[in-house]
């Protein structure tokens, strides 16, 4: 048993629909899935935004966030193409953050899209076309999760699971193991993810209760059936 944290809220960020996925943290495994889609660009700003909180406060009160839980959400990418795109998916970030300290929940920091892929996708190097990523992601988290992202989604094939909560699932895979860590070593949380530390085959390797530790080689594996 955990000593300080049962629950993680994972957040893939997005004005136009964002996943999120409740990892239970003693048991290893999602418990609950879903996204949370506002209108879209026809619908001013400032009204999207409003709904959009509405739901993600909807949401955060069906699961019960409180004292003890998690929320790690999917920071800035590295390089930033579309600098107007990327305010807006700032503030939707920073809204859930902001609501989850409300509700007693702790935040302390994010973690980098590239980290996702080094660690988990096995990624390094030139950053591959989006649609080549994406597909390796999903393959990951179904090989991964598969069953229990079913189950916590109510999803009835991996194939129709939508992206975003994919993504999200693999922000909470990354995030578990640290978290663990952090407090098996009684380092702060907010040393391992304000730092951009989620650095760490080790950490993640030899943290997954329920198979073996993964190697880049097991990872490209994956992409390639």
């Amino acid at each position: 048993m955990l000593n300080n944290f049962s629950r993680l809220f994972a957040l893939d960020p997005s004005l136009t629909c964002s996943g999120w996925v409740l990892f239970d943290l003693e048991a290893d495994c999602p418990i609950a899935a879903g996204t949370i889609s506002p209108p879209g660009p026809s619908v001013a700003l400032s009204e999207r935004l409003r709904l959009l909180q509405s739901e993600a406060t909807a949401v955060m009160k069906s699961v019960k966030l409180s004292h003890g839980d998690i929320l790690i959400a999917e920071g800035p990418a590295p390089l930033v193409k579309n600098p107007a795109s990327s305010t807006k998916v700032e503030q939707v970030r920073t809204m859930f953050e902001t609501l989850a300290r409300c509700f007693g929940a702790e935040v302390p920091g994010r973690i980098n899209p590239r980290t996702v892929q080094a660690e988990l996708l096995g990624l390094r190097g030139a950053q591959l076309p989006r649609p080549q990523v994406k597909k390796l992601a999903r393959d990951t988290a179904k090989q991964m999760f598969e069953n229990e992202i079913l189950k916590a989604s109510n999803c009835s094939c991996f194939s129709k699971l939508s992206q975003d909560i994919v993504d999200a699932l693999l922000i909470a895979a990354l995030a578990a193991p640290l978290i663990r860590r952090a407090e098996g070593a009684e380092t702060p949380l907010r040393d391992v993810f304000e730092s951009g530390s989620s650095n760490g085959r080790a950490i993640y390797g030899a943290s997954r209760k329920k198979s073996k530790t993964w190697t880049e080689n097991d990872l490209r594996k994956v992409s390639s059936t």
